[in-house]
């Protein structure tokens, strides 16, 4: 098998810093494809278990919440092995239980099978997401990481749009309720797991495993005590979780609320439709941004468009300013550009300030930022709900935009500097983990 090195080969990667290395695109690649998978079955999850499994709809939907709550787990674990057994090793390893789980999740007997499937497959990615983007920040030259970053995430969504798709389509012609579509659905999961085991082929054949760089007591023993005593990366992960509160997780709660409120389900649609119009629209903006703008200053804008795009919404609220359903379309345009920027900016931000042997454990806890904070929006959005607050909850949203904004300026974050080009350092010469 022909396999790619990630060490440079001659100067000529040096010299032509605006094209990615192969072995990116290898895995960008593979993530398209697994995101196909992904679009095809999170969809259809809480149906299929319902549907095909005869669980109820109340457990079905219990259940399937179980898998965010596992990635908290695996977030943790997943970090000390990237450091120790490599990206490549621990990535194959979470697209494996990723596969595992889903067809345990189709095809297993009874409900343990479906609570397992749900949790194997959530460990599985907070195995695989922090190992792809350590893998990415080694591969990437580091001018080019915010791009690389960046046009990952528009891969993931139009793989994941184009997969739903095709669903929706199979489905237009056989409903989940009919013999037939409760005959289909198992084989989306199967579909699930032929794509991971794809994205695993392509990631063998991007990169050769070498030996870890430290095998230190410190880097074994005590490598989340010595990340955690960064200061500067505890403000960039604090930063992280506010704007994942208020960008994804309220996000996903907020608009139900209020459509529902305003008696106006459709608003919905439309604000899904911006969202991911804005996604697969703004990437070239984005992309270009990402070799003009610091890191920083791209959460920073962050933060102020997602700020923004709640406090449009505040007089909505009160029956004042636009429509629900044009504040809310609005709001979606704005969050969905942010998004992008955010993309790009944090893992290269977290990668600029990591050590090459706690470089695992620092894309681990970027990720548990993030599920902290998508676990967080649908809680407090909840609870305004409840008390019928949902002005509050949109003043909450802007003011955790401005600390967050204030947690990112309060020091500069510590970013090393890229090599000139034609000079092959040592940075460039990382091995593949």
């Amino acid at each position: 098998m022909w396999v790619l090195t990630t060490e440079l080969d001659s100067t000529e990667e040096t010299t032509k810093p605006s094209r990615f290395p192969v072995a990116v695109w290898l895995l960008l690649t593979g993530e398209l494809i697994t995101a196909l998978g992904v679009g095809l079955t999170q969809p259809y999850a809480v149906v299929m278990l319902h549907e095909v499994r005869g669980i109820s709809l109340t457990v079905a939907t219990g259940i399937w919440a179980l898998g965010p709550l596992t990635t908290i787990v695996g977030n943790a674990v997943a970090g000390p092995l990237i450091d120790r057994r490599g990206g490549r090793f621990v990535m194959s390893a979470g697209l494996v239980m990723v596969a595992a789980g889903g067809l345990a999740l189709a095809y297993g007997p009874g409900l343990a099978s479906a609570v397992a499937g749900v949790m194997v497959g959530g460990l599985g990615w907070s195995f695989s997401l922090p190992a792809l983007a350590t893998r990415l920040a080694i591969l990437a030259p580091e001018k080019l990481r915010s791009r690389v970053y960046t046009l990952q995430y528009v891969t993931f969504n139009v793989g994941m749009a184009v997969g739903a798709a095709l669903g929706g389509i199979a489905f237009s012609r056989a409903r989940p309720e009919t013999d037939t579509g409760k005959a289909v659905l198992p084989l989306l999961w199967a579909a699930l797991a032929l794509a991971c085991l794809v994205a695993i082929v392509l990631s063998l054949v991007a990169g050769r495993q070498l030996s870890p760089k430290s095998d230190s007591d410190e880097v074994q023993r005590g490598g989340y005590r010595r990340a955690l005593g960064d200061g500067t990366l505890l403000r960039v992960l604090g930063a992280a979780a506010l704007l994942a509160t208020i960008g994804y997780g309220v996000y996903s709660a907020a608009p139900s609320v209020m459509a529902l409120a305003a008696d106006d389900p459709a608003a919905l649609g439309w604000a899904g439709v911006a969202n991911s119009v804005a996604v697969v629209a703004g990437a070239p903006i984005a992309l270009r941004l990402a070799e003009r703008v610091s890191a920083r200053s791209a959460l920073l804008c962050t933060a102020a468009l997602w700020a923004l795009g709640w406090a449009i919404c505040i007089p909505t609220v009160f029956g004042a300013g636009l429509s629900t359903r044009a504040a809310l379309t609005v709001a979606s345009v704005l969050i969905g550009f942010g998004e992008l920027l955010l993309a790009g900016a944090l893992p290269t931000l977290i990668n600029g300030m990591a050590p090459d042997e706690l470089r695992g454990r620092y894309n681990a806890l970027s990720s548990l930022a993030l599920t902290i904070g998508m676990a967080a929006g649908p809680l407090l959005t909840s609870a305004a709900a409840a008390t019928g607050s949902t002005d509050y909850l949109l003043y909450v949203t802007v003011m955790l935009a401005g600390l967050a904004s204030l947690l990112l300026l309060r020091n500069p974050v510590r970013v090393p500097s890229v090599a000139p080009p034609g000079d092959a350092s040592e940075r460039d010469k990382v091995p593949d983990r």
